[in-house]
């Protein structure tokens, strides 16, 4: 537990819940939404007693109630119960039939929203994100999406520090790979320091000396064996110091049993993205306004999508349903999550992890614009979106056929045209699929 809060700020949102199997699709819905949008702690309950104890407990704590089953109350009762006597937020998700004479019972209730499950899931006015947001606005429990725009960088850093310290469904990122970010980022960091981190993780070092001794680093011509020191010289600490990132984060990032979530298919578009970033800086296939590190382009492009890992480890159902979306509007992820709803989406939860981690702000910014750079996009965001794109036009996106969406405001930005996008496929070449597929083998392959 930080020791910037005590138990007592630790805020919650109560889901009472009825046993079926709509009503727990439903629960993982409430669960996304109040996490991640209000950074609320969840605490579910089975029945009307176990509730009441906990509303007991916890009082003004407890920042909301939702509850979801498929029979009405008789009486406002257990109601004001559940709403600490109206005086929090309560939510009724019922099957729409039920409504009308739900809300007669409740008109005298003044903190009390409902919600029919045939319409939880819509942009429509009667969704369960519109009821949430209307009735917390009035509460003054702000809506952490919203907000983004409004706060700096270090201002946000602090405010999600404290929103998410208890939040256990956002991935944490490794310690060590965090260390090395840091110590490529500092120019005092000299070869030797940064070897000692490395070497304290064997299992690192193994996979890191294949990658740097393979053609794809070393160049074709390489036939020796750099030591980790020798490789550090040749290759440049930054470039190391990444590699050695991406072998961590990517065998640390376990997803849960279960969960379907294709792992190796997201290492494949999440390199591949990072290697045809790096093609077209290293061998100037794009103007860019100014330069960029290899490492913060590397660790942007490897991490770019982790809000999708973030969605598939934990809310899977909702993942699901946005991969269905995909398949029947013939449309990219990120227009399929705003055609269900846009509780959250990728990149913000990219945004909240990698907040949280306190990465540089660049990253944090590329992360959570790469589908959507606005009118005016920083260097960083340009060419991860151009790179997100080849990707998945040369066969390496999530899913196979995934519809790419070059933005705009990213040509305009760059000064480029289709036929320049045509062109840059053609000198990538399609023999850089086989190079990302070795690059995630030698990643993940045990040591």
């Amino acid at each position: 537990m930080p020791e910037s809060q005590s138990p007592d700020q630790r805020e919650y949102g109560l889901i009472l819940q009825q046993a079926g199997k709509p009503q727990q699709v439903l629960v993982k819905f409430v669960m996304l939404l109040l996490n991640y949008r209000y950074g609320l702690d969840i605490i579910v309950a089975d029945n009307m007693v176990e509730a009441f104890s906990i509303v007991q407990k916890n009082k003004e704590r407890i920042r909301c109630t939702v509850v979801i089953q498929n029979k009405r109350f008789d009486t406002t009762k257990q109601l004001c119960w559940l709403s600490l006597d109206d005086t929090i937020p309560l939510f009724l998700l019922l099957p729409a039939p039920l409504l009308p004479v739900q809300k007669e019972t409740c008109q005298r209730m003044k903190n009390v929203a409902f919600c029919a499950w045939e319409t939880a899931f819509s942009q429509k006015k009667n969704s369960l994100h519109q009821a949430i947001d209307q009735i917390f606005s009035k509460h003054g429990i702000g809506d952490l999406f919203q907000e983004m725009e409004q706060y700096s960088h270090a201002e946000l850093e602090q405010r999600i520090e404290h929103r998410f310290a208890y939040i256990n469904t956002l991935p944490t990122l490794p310690e060590v790979a965090l260390r090395i970010m840091n110590m490529v980022e500092d120019p005092t960091t000299n070869a030797e320091e940064l070897e000692v981190v490395i070497s304290n993780d064997p299992a690192i070092v193994h996979k890191l000396l294949q990658l740097v001794n393979s053609p794809i680093f070393a160049g074709s011509a390489h036939k020796g064996e750099w030591s980790l020191q020798e490789a550090v010289v040749r290759l440049g600490l930054k470039k190391v110091g990444a590699i050695a990132q991406q072998i961590k984060l990517m065998n640390s990032l376990v997803k849960p049993q279960e969960s379907r979530f294709d792992m190796r298919r997201f290492w494949e578009h999440s390199i591949g993205v990072a290697l045809i970033a790096d093609r077209l800086v290293t061998q100037r296939l794009i103007p860019l306004k100014k330069e960029i590190s290899f490492n913060n382009y590397w660790i942007a492009a490897l991490l770019h999508d982790i809000g999708k890992l973030t969605l598939g480890f934990f809310f899977w159902n909702h993942f699901e349903e946005i991969l269905q979306e995909m398949a029947s509007s013939r449309s990219p992820f990120r227009v399929a999550e705003r055609l269900l709803g846009d509780v959250t989406n990728h990149e913000y939860l990219g945004q909240l992890l990698l907040l949280k981690a306190r990465l540089d702000q660049d990253i944090v910014e590329a992360v959570g614009k790469h589908n959507s750079p606005g009118r005016h996009p920083a260097p960083l965001t340009c060419l991860l979106n151009l790179a997100d794109n080849l990707c998945k036009d040369l066969g390496a996106g999530y899913l196979l056929d995934e519809p790419n969406s070059y933005e705009k405001s990213v040509l305009q930005s760059l000064g480029m045209q289709q036929q320049d996008i045509d062109n840059i496929k053609q000198d990538l070449g399609r023999n850089i699929l086989d190079e990302i597929r070795e690059l995630v083998e030698h990643c993940l392959q045990p040591h």
